[in-house]
């Protein structure tokens, strides 16, 4: 394998319009920010990257990334700060231990356990592969609010320290409805939030249904634990709700985008007769803004949330075509007050899996099927 460890940086600045008035240290009409690309050094080994990182997990210290190689059900454990693939963690299929042929997201808890969800439940390991607890939602009694058919968590679910407690967005494959849910599973209660605005995004929700073949393109949601708060969002709109998990309560955030529409406007198929049909109509939605999940940034105390308009394709079919996009940063501070935007020329294509680690922005990037990151300084 690649023995790798490259970075080229370069300074940008941008200005968001404005007077050239003296500005204070909080304001951030001019940005500017660097640029770099690093690679993991994976030795022999390698990095299944087929899945782009889409079942991914990041410490809480951002020390190690965690990505799971479905094929051979192994979880790959990257060192951040030495930037080297330090261990393969090989799990079960099937047995006493087994974590299932599919998984749809990893969850971790504390710094020794994990949690695997598939179609079936969710069940907790430590990492020498013992599962030391399963989860069921679908067949189980709980007090409470009521689940519907086939209402699962859509993403992954944050696990309280103690694993006693699920956070998750619940919904199921209809796109209908969403709750962000509260699972106790030691005494058996669930709690339903309605979450104000999810109910919209059934309309931007493309669904193809042949000969018992079903294809369903639902927008984005995500859920993010930001000192004992909850951020759920959605990629439709830039509206933000915000649960406290002391208080078990929670409110609605809205800040307005000047460089962009702060939502999505327009009306679209929602139902089709074909693939192509299907493919066109994603396409579509997809060219109108879209919006990434804030992340947070520890060490300067602010939020960073990305958001993309798609480029069409010439040839929508084509998949080895990369979609493009213009790419927008919005910063916001820890109230989500809106300080500064900018158009990012820099970056040719919306940031997939994406976090920041020691005041920078790491945006995952497969260079030549190997694994790296671009990391984004905001000075």
């Amino acid at each position: 394998m690649k023995h790798i460890l490259f970075v080229l940086s370069v300074l940008f600045l941008f200005s968001c319009g404005g007077e050239s008035e003296e500005k204070s240290a909080e304001d951030f009409s001019n940005i500017t920010f660097s640029m770099d690309t690093v690679m993991v050094d994976s030795g022999e080994d390698f990095i299944n990257l087929g899945g782009g990182l889409w079942v991914s997990a990041i410490s809480k210290d951002h020390k190690y990334l965690y990505n799971w190689n479905q094929e051979a059900s192994e979880l790959d454990k990257v060192n951040l700060d030495q930037l080297v693939l330090e261990e393969k963690i090989k799990f079960e299929k099937e047995g006493p231990n087994g974590v299932g042929n599919y998984i749809s997201w990893i969850s971790l808890m504390g710094n020794n356990e994990i949690v695997f969800a598939n179609f079936q439940d969710m069940a907790l390991l430590n990492f020498q592969g013992e599962k030391l607890r399963t989860y069921k939602l679908n067949g189980e009694k709980f007090e409470g609010d009521s689940l519907e058919a086939y209402e699962s968590f859509t993403r992954r679910a944050i696990i309280s320290d103690d694993g006693n407690i699920m956070y998750g967005i619940l919904g199921n494959w209809t796109g209908k409805n969403f709750y962000l849910a509260k699972v106790d599973y030691q005494n058996k209660v669930l709690k339903k939030h309605e979450l104000p605005g999810f109910e919209k995004l059934e309309d931007y929700s493309v669904k193809f249904n042949s000969n018992g073949m079903i294809m369903i393109s639902p927008p984005d949601q995500s859920i993010t634990e930001v000192d004992g708060k909850l951020i759920i969002s959605n990629s439709v709109f830039n509206t933000l709700i915000v649960y406290d998990m002391a208080k078990d309560s929670l409110y609605q955030v809205n800040y307005e985008n000047k460089l962009t529409k702060s939502g999505k406007t327009g009306t679209y198929v929602t139902e089709v007769e074909s693939e192509e049909d299907f493919y066109r109509a994603t396409s579509e939605i997809g060219q109108e803004i879209n919006f990434r999940n804030p992340i947070w940034d520890n060490k300067n105390q602010r939020f960073y949330r990305f958001s993309y308009e798609s480029i069409p394709k010439e040839n929508f079919k084509d998949e080895e075509e990369k979609e493009k996009s213009k790419v927008y940063l919005t910063i916001l501070d820890k109230d989500f007050k809106v300080l500064g935007e900018t158009f990012v020329k820099e970056l040719q294509s919306s940031p997939s899996m994406h976090f920041v680690k020691d005041g920078k922005i790491w945006i995952y990037e497969n260079v030549d099927d190997e694994l790296g990151f671009v990391r984004m300084g905001i000075n």
